[in-house]
């Protein structure tokens, strides 16, 4: 529930003659909220937002879409890169602007993982196929090739430490090629 209609909440609740400490409990939040929020209503008619100090946000919200889209558009852009991309598009930040907007959006920069975890359905797969051959015998077994799973990158160099941008709801993510 956002702060508003809480707050609508507590002071119709209040209106009506409710406790504190009942409208707390019913809106899930301290007594102490409640009854801040209750005077405010009482002094000014309204509950008002009380003037913030401080710097004032560099970006609009405008221009932290344009910033998602840009980190979208390649997870592994380092935040000078995706500065400069998003200062031709009309933004004057700095690198850390533009690792703190990220990070607000739930961002993180982590390590790549090489490939996914198994899932239930591959471990199935797997006892499924070796209950087939538990029987086989050795001649049986001499006949197959097995293959490893390594992978080579030609003209990419080796990715061991590619970094990217996830957001922490991304277990895996596929690379571009």
């Amino acid at each position: 529930m956002t702060p508003w209609r809480a707050a609508g909440r507590i002071r119709v609740a209040r209106n009506h003659g409710n406790s504190s400490r009942m409208v707390a409990k019913d809106v899930g939040c301290s007594q102490s909220a409640v009854s801040k929020i209750w005077t405010k209503y009482k002094q000014h008619g309204m509950v008002v937002k009380a003037k913030r100090t401080g710097r004032p946000r560099k970006t609009s919200k405008r221009q932290d879409k344009q910033l998602k889209a840009i980190c979208l558009e390649n997870r592994k852009s380092t935040t000078k890169q995706m500065k400069h991309k998003w200062e031709e598009a009309g933004a004057n930040v700095c690198d850390r602007t533009v690792r703190n907007r990220l990070k607000e959006m739930g961002f993180q920069y982590r390590k790549a993982k090489r490939k996914p975890s198994l899932t239930p359905k591959h471990k199935r797969t797997r006892l499924q196929w070796a209950k087939e051959r538990q029987s086989w015998t050795v001649d049986d077994w001499m006949k197959v090739i097995f293959s490893d799973e390594s992978r080579i990158c030609i003209g990419q160099g080796d990715d061991a430490g590619t970094f990217v941008w996830c957001r922490s709801s991304e277990d895996f993510m596929k690379r571009p090629a």
